[in-house]
This record gives structure tokens, C-alpha cells and sequence, in this order.
């Protein structure tokens, strides 16, 4: 073993030192995890705010549920809707 490394194992580790460098680590992925919810949410907000006006709906004969007019079958009770 060469002196450098003897010096090198020789070194004491601060817990001060180590806790202040775990800290940096950490914070730095909370903060890409932060930056990466945020993009997220945005691109959600974007995609509804695009979205489709609302269709007209009218009501399920059987459960009173909301279905569009152009369904065969309610999505809430699965019967079989009457057109008119």
C-alpha cells in the first residue's frame, strides 16, 4: 500500500459533512420531482382547457343517470336506451 493511500483511509468522516452532502443530493431530486409534477399539471390544465365543449345530454329512462343522445346503452345501469 503507497503512502497516499495510507493518508487517505486515514481520514476521519465528518457525519457534518456527509449529512450537509445527503442533504444537497436530496434536495436537488425534490426539486426535479417539484419541476416535473409542475410540467405535468400544466399539460393537464392544457388538455382540458382544449377539450371538447360539453355534449348535449338527456337521461336515462331505468336510473335517471346522464347519457349522451347518441348512446344505444347507459354507461350507469348498462340498459338498453329507447330512441325516440
Amino acid at each position: 500500500m503507497s503512502d497516499s493511500e495510507a493518508k487517505e483511509e486515514e481520514k476521519p468522516v465528518k457525519p457534518e459533512k456527509v449529512a450537509e452532502d445527503t442533504g444537497k443530493l436530496v434536495g436537488k431530486g425534490l426539486q426535479k420531482a417539484w419541476n416535473v409534477t409542475k410540467s405535468f399539471g400544466k399539460g393537464v390544465i392544457n388538455t382540458i382547457d382544449k377539450s371538447e365543449e360539453p355534449k348535449e345530454t338527456t337521461t336515462c329512462p331505468h336510473c335517471s343517470a346522464s347519457v349522451t343522445p347518441d348512446s344505444n346503452f347507459c354507461a350507469s345501469c348498462g340498459k338498453k336506451l329507447v330512441k325516440k
